[in-house]
């Protein structure tokens, strides 16, 4: 994957598959500790203890379709060849948090990228079976905070799979990613 927003489509494709009902995206730059930290909490059916603890083995899946799951290993390496971590929590039946910590400064952190895109076609595609919470955060440049409750109560009855509503979906997450995070 060449850059975060990718790793993040992933694992939050992850948290619907593990019917999720709502899902939090946090994207927090901590610039005075050069941390950019990118959490995932749902509340999806959860992990046992064993499986917490072999999932960042690539051969660990639980899907049927393929014997690989490369998107947690992946998101762990690349966060500890820039000096980070990757943790997880989850409780069976309740859901999962998985916690990324990366060094933006070092040279193998990727670029953020379009964060706003993978989200919006994500959020599109699962408007009726859950929402999404989405914080950029800054130490400095303070929140930003988008609810897509609160985004559908205002589109009364819309759907968030309309043309219109996914370019400005697009629009919206790229414009707070950018006011909030700036350039990462």
């Amino acid at each position: 994957m060449r850059e975060l927003s990718l790793h993040i489509l992933d694992i939050l494709t992850n948290s619907t598959r593990a019917g999720a009902s709502l899902v939090t995206l946090r994207i927090n730059m901590i610039s005075k500790e050069d941390r950019l930290v990118i959490s995932f909490i749902d509340n999806g059916c959860g992990m046992s203890d064993e499986f917490v603890e072999k999932v960042t083995d690539p051969f660990a899946t639980t899907r049927s379709t393929r014997k690989v799951g490369l998107g947690i290993p992946l998101l762990k390496e690349l966060c500890e060849l820039t000096g980070g971590s990757l943790e997880i929590k989850s409780k069976l039946g309740e859901g999962t948090e998985v916690t990324a910590t990366l060094v933006p400064s070092s040279i193998d952190c990727l670029p953020l990228g379009d964060v706003g895109e993978s989200l919006a076609a994500l959020v599109g595609s699962c408007e009726k079976t859950c929402d999404f919470v989405v914080i950029f955060e800054h130490d400095v440049n303070g929140q930003s905070v988008i609810d897509t409750r609160e985004i559908k109560e205002k589109l009364d009855g819309m759907s968030l799979q309309e043309p219109e509503i996914y370019l400005f979906l697009c629009d919206y997450y790229r414009e707070q990613q950018e006011l909030i995070l700036g350039g990462l």
